[in-house]
């Protein structure tokens, strides 16, 4: 199995594609929440392919402080028969290896479980009270 990660720039196509896919999401930033198509492209599409099938998308995010570079993986939508995070992590985490951390931001409790697996940790958790509407923040 040949699994690779292509940075890709960003069109129309690939914005549209990743609104589909996070349709009705918010995604956090320091001014508060926006649309994902906007959030999505301060960072890197990166398209996913296993032997040159595309099986999906993650944008990559770097972000830096105090001298160091924490990269962000951030919206993955990925569609296979295998487990991604075994067979695909390792790929983006070659990807970022010039990186000081790596960063995955989930609420998906298989997911963290799988995470912790690999070495990574909790290190933070978000506690959010929402008014009378669903999406308090729009």
């Amino acid at each position: 199995m040949n699994i690779t990660v292509e940075p890709q720039p960003w069109t129309p196509e690939r914005i549209e594609e990743v609104r589909q896919a996070f349709e009705g999401h918010k995604s956090w930033t320091a001014p508060g929440l926006v649309e994902v198509t906007e959030y999505v492209q301060q960072g890197v599409f990166n398209r996913i392919t296993v032997d040159a099938e595309p099986v999906g998308f993650y944008v990559l995010f770097a972000w830096k402080h105090r001298g160091t570079v924490e990269a962000e993986i951030s919206h993955v939508h990925v569609r296979t028969e295998f487990d991604a995070v075994r067979h695909i992590l390792p790929v983006i985490e070659r990807q970022c290896a010039e990186a000081d951390a790596l960063t995955v931001t989930t609420r998906r409790r298989g997911l963290i479980k799988k995470l912790q697996q690999q070495g990574y940790a909790i290190e933070g958790v978000i506690l959010r009270k929402r008014g009378k509407k669903r999406d308090s923040a729009a």
